[in-house]
């Protein structure tokens, strides 16, 4: 893969980085991988310049893309579904700011008599329990559309005239999220191995509208949007870079970590610059831009591989671990 799509992924990162290292080492992976082009003499490289430690256990690597969905501005009776701004009650809390060592995540709610309380559900909200609160900035047709743009956390709606219009994340409702194909494997309308999108977009369009409204509900968790311009953000705080950017668990991989992801099919550096409710221990999910193409080949995505992360080393001293053999595909 091009370097250059390396080199703006790390340049959206720079300013995100709270340690100096940790800048110097993004400019010190570039500057090698730009000056060496020996397999060998890159692979001595890196190891000098960096620790480079694989995430334990074999790492599933999934993908996700920027879903563009057809929309409107005003409801009418085709286009009945709900995108919902981020509602001003939702409380967004992080435990971490109140002292202590308390390792849990976010906790996300809403306050009632003095107390944090969960939010509304998927299920409750699709019933209404946010309408009337002039929160919806847009209305689509295709309720898994919608549902695939939640799970994706941000898209583009397209309008009648044509123009796309960027819906960025904006928050969840904190709830626990649920995968609809295994909701689907679990009554027997799938598969696991036959789980991709297509695949439940065929059990799905095999039921009847309640029932398909029942199972999207399983997945408890909601997302909010903002209308925004440029590409889609990460958690991170930057802007997300196709075939660069992955998201991973923060409690394994650090945020802004530079990393080597090696599967069959795909075997580059890549940059941690995102997180999800799904993505949860030895699990990279690489983000592949917008478009059909990326949306099918993120639908089809699920192999195993390993993922090294680089971490800076203080000199340059020669590394008990390189990337191997295995790992000497493209840059």
């Amino acid at each position: 893969m091009e370097l250059e799509s390396l080199r703006v992924a790390i340049a959206r990162t720079l300013p995100a980085y709270r340690d100096p290292a940790d800048a110097d080492a993004a400019r010190r992976l570039l500057d090698i991988l730009a000056t060496t082009a020996d397999p060998g003499a890159r692979r001595a490289a890196v190891a000098a310049a960096f620790e480079v430690v694989r995430v334990r256990d074999p790492v599933l690597l999934t993908a996700y893309y920027e879903p563009e969905i057809e929309g409107r501005l005003v409801r009418d009776a085709t286009y009945r579904h709900p995108l919902y701004a981020r509602p001003p009650d939702l409380v967004d809390v992080d435990p971490r700011a109140l002292g202590g060592r308390c390792g849990c995540r976010r906790l996300v709610g809403r306050v009632e008599d003095g107390r944090l309380v969960p939010y509304p559900s998927r299920g409750e909200i699709e019933a209404g329990a946010l309408a009337g609160r002039g929160l919806e900035l847009a209305w689509a047709a295709d309720p898994l559309a919608v549902f695939m743009l939640h799970v994706q956390g941000s898209g583009l709606l397209r309008l009648a005239d044509g123009r796309r219009i960027g819906l960025r994340f904006a928050g969840t409702n904190g709830r626990p999220y649920r995968s609809l194909g295994r909701a689907l494997a679990e009554r027997g309308l799938l598969t696991p191995d036959h789980a991709t999108v297509p695949d439940i977009r065929r059990a799905l369009a095999a039921l009847p509208a309640a029932e398909q409204a029942a199972l999207l509900a399983t997945n408890e968790r909601y997302t909010f949007f903002r209308v925004a311009a440029g590409g889609p953000v990460g958690s991170l705080g930057v802007e997300l870079t196709p075939g660069r950017s992955i998201a991973t668990d923060p409690r394994w991989v650090k945020a802004g970590a530079l990393a080597y992801l090696a599967t069959p099919s795909v075997r580059r550096f890549v940059v941690a610059q995102d997180a999800g409710a799904a993505i949860v221990g030895a699990h990279a999910d690489l983000f592949l831009g917008a478009g059909a193409e990326a949306e099918e080949t993120a639908g089809r995505m699920r192999e195993r591989g390993a993922l090294y992360v680089l971490r800076p080393r203080r000199g340059h001293q020669p590394a008990a671990v390189a990337l191997g053999r295995r790992t000497n595909g493209g840059p």
